[in-house]
């Protein structure tokens, strides 16, 4: 089964399409304080979500291919080095890697509720929309937070994945303005098994990618005769 992972901010109701095209082999996986999924107390870290991925995919089953777009892609290569026995290989698009505290600051400080209100009202009422009237400036503050710590400390640089023995096929939009071509290369370039794929005409939100092209990707890395 391929198991997908949205982004920081994400919730399910952005891969309807892509979980109606998917069909009964996916299963979507949504983190702690997200949409419908009850939060937890603890700040939010990547631990703590691959932790929380890791617990359903005990419950399903065998090793999983996953799908993480953006953060979900973050997600999923920290868990496969932390438990490889779960993960079989992965594929992400959009991926944010390369992290200073420089990078947190700029990427947090696009995460303040009342600018967001004041300046893209539309998009504070998809957030609403997703995570609810209650908790959406929550989910704001708390990934804000996240950013900071991943600034301070990446838990994904080219030295500490040489340990990720799974096969990664790492994707990046031509047009994305978040995620550069060479933070993905060289991150790609670091992996024992990984590899880079540049979609052309692409941007970085979940909602402006051209389906085909992902379902290419799913289709011949995760779907693949020859993934386990």
């Amino acid at each position: 089964m391929i198991i997908i992972l949205h982004g920081a901010l994400g919730s399910r109701h952005q891969f309807d399409a892509l979980l109606e095209r998917c069909g009964s082999s996916a299963r979507f996986i949504e983190f702690p304080g997200h949409g419908s999924t009850a939060d937890q107390e603890a700040p939010w870290s990547i631990a703590a979500f691959a932790d929380h991925v890791a617990n359903e995919l005990e419950q399903i089953g065998g090793k999983a291919r996953i799908f993480g777009y953006s953060m979900g892609g973050y997600v999923a290569m920290y868990l496969a080095m932390q438990r490889p026995d779960l993960v079989s290989r992965i594929l992400t698009v959009g991926t944010k890697l390369a992290w200073s505290p420089t990078t947190a600051e700029h990427e947090a400080a696009r995460l303040d509720s009342e600018g967001i209100l004041a300046k893209v009202p539309h998009f504070a009422a998809d957030l609403m929309r997703r995570h609810g009237e209650d908790r959406w400036k929550i989910v704001l503050n708390k990934t804000a937070s996240l950013m900071h710590d991943l600034g301070t400390t990446p838990l994904l640089t080219p030295e500490r994945v040489t340990t990720l023995e799974q096969p990664v096929r790492l994707c990046v939009g031509d047009r994305d303005v978040m995620v550069s071509i060479d933070e993905t290369a060289a991150l790609a370039r670091a992996l024992p098994n990984g590899q880079l794929a540049v979609l052309p005409g692409t941007r970085h939100p979940m909602e402006q990618l051209d389906l085909d092209q992902l379902m290419f990707h799913i289709t011949t890395w995760l779907d693949s005769d020859d993934a386990a």
